[in-house]
């Protein structure tokens, strides 16, 4: 039997009064792939958002219902106040459709967020960022221009160093909003690859319209729906 690591009960969620989720009660179980579809506009993007409140950023919306996720080893109520949002989103890293390398170094896009998050000695900070490339398999590819502008990166080699920044707090939940859409083939079929490793170290909830992408990488799939969710497999 799967362990659980996200539940949510009677999870709502309304923007300038329409009612985009309605009453989802969900259980997402660990160190598994799930894709997340449905059509443009059904609230795909915003179902991510509620698992690390980013929606709260543009200070518009209503959430109802409860979000709990199994962090270090213990049920947290994500909207009780019992964990701070740089917490939450350190556990939970988020990728999105676009890549959005920072407009600085390929080393200071995946040392950043340690700096910011930690007093780690800069030596620490050095291994972990190589560390971050490996897993993404940057390293060989970027190890001679570390100081180079990481927006001169190809498409998808400024996704894969989204998702090694993302990765380089060791987050337990990673969501990914179309991860590969803006990708090429060769592109995404490394993306694909990568995440496939990455499910073995974190729960992964992915946002995807390619049915072929699903049926390749997920375990299970969601369909999102006139405000409703179900299970297809």
């Amino acid at each position: 039997m799967d362990t659980m690591k996200i539940t949510t009960e009677n999870l709502s969620f309304s923007y300038q009064n329409k009612i985009i989720l309605r009453d989802l009660s969900l259980q997402i179980p660990a160190k598994k792939m799930i894709a997340i579809t449905g059509p443009s506009g059904a609230g795909k993007s915003t179902l991510l958002s509620l698992f690390n409140r980013l929606w709260e950023e543009e200070g518009k919306g209503t959430q109802s219902g409860s979000v709990k996720i199994n962090l270090e080893n213990k049920w947290v109520d994500i909207y009780n106040g019992a964990m701070s949002l740089s917490q939450l989103r350190q556990k939970v890293g988020m990728v999105f459709q676009a890549p959005n390398p920072l407009p600085m170094s390929i080393y200071k896009n995946i040392g950043f967020p340690l700096e910011l998050s930690s007093k780690r000695a800069k030596k620490d900070i050095r291994s972990r960022v190589e560390m971050a490339l490996q897993e993404v398999h940057l390293w060989d590819e970027v190890k001679d221009r570390l100081t180079e502008d990481a927006r001169k990166l190809s498409g998808g080699q400024q996704q894969r160093l989204c998702i090694a920044r993302a990765m380089v707090l060791e987050p337990e939940v990673l969501l990914l909003d179309e991860p590969t859409s803006s990708l090429d083939d060769k592109s995404c079929e490394k993306i694909e690859e990568l995440l496939t490793e990455l499910k073995k170290r974190c729960t992964l909830l992915m946002v995807s319209h390619h049915q072929n992408q699903i049926r390749r990488i997920a375990d299970h799939l969601y369909e999102l729906e006139n405000g409703s969710i179900h299970q297809v497999f």
